[in-house]
């Protein structure tokens, strides 16, 4: 009852923009929601401070990346991420591109040379 009486005060633009405005929340409400995924990597350039907030400060500029976690005693990040918007593979090649060795595979030649020299110990001089 209280429906029909709304409907017959809307007029047609109203009807409509009411309906879609309907649709809106439904689809919203059904959309899924992303993983939260972790990726763990070996980054052979933590080693000191500066190379830790180096690598923080990129990796942050990723959309999608919740939480990075680095350890500079094992040389090792864990970096949290939703699935729907970065990709791991997206996350590495960002990362190379900034000169980090990712896994046993060296970044960007140049960005790696304008890394601090503190990043490199004697194993990644090598």
């Amino acid at each position: 009852m209280v429906w029909k009486n709304v409907s017959r005060r809307l007029n047609l633009k109203n009807r409509i923009q009411l309906f879609a405005i309907l649709i809106a929340l439904v689809l919203i409400s059904c959309e899924k929601e992303a993983k939260i995924l972790v990726l763990e990597l070996d980054i052979a350039e933590l080693v000191c401070m500066d190379g830790q907030k180096i690598f923080e400060g990129r990796i942050l500029e990723l959309e999608g990346i919740k939480a990075v976690s680095a350890n500079i005693q094992a040389h090792k990040a864990q970096i949290r991420y939703r699935e729907n918007q970065v990709s791991a593979a997206e996350i590495q090649t960002h990362l190379g591109d900034y000169g980090f060795t990712i896994d046993d595979v060296p970044g960007n030649v140049v960005a790696r040379g304008r890394l601090p020299q503190c990043c490199f110990s004697q194993q990644t001089l090598k």
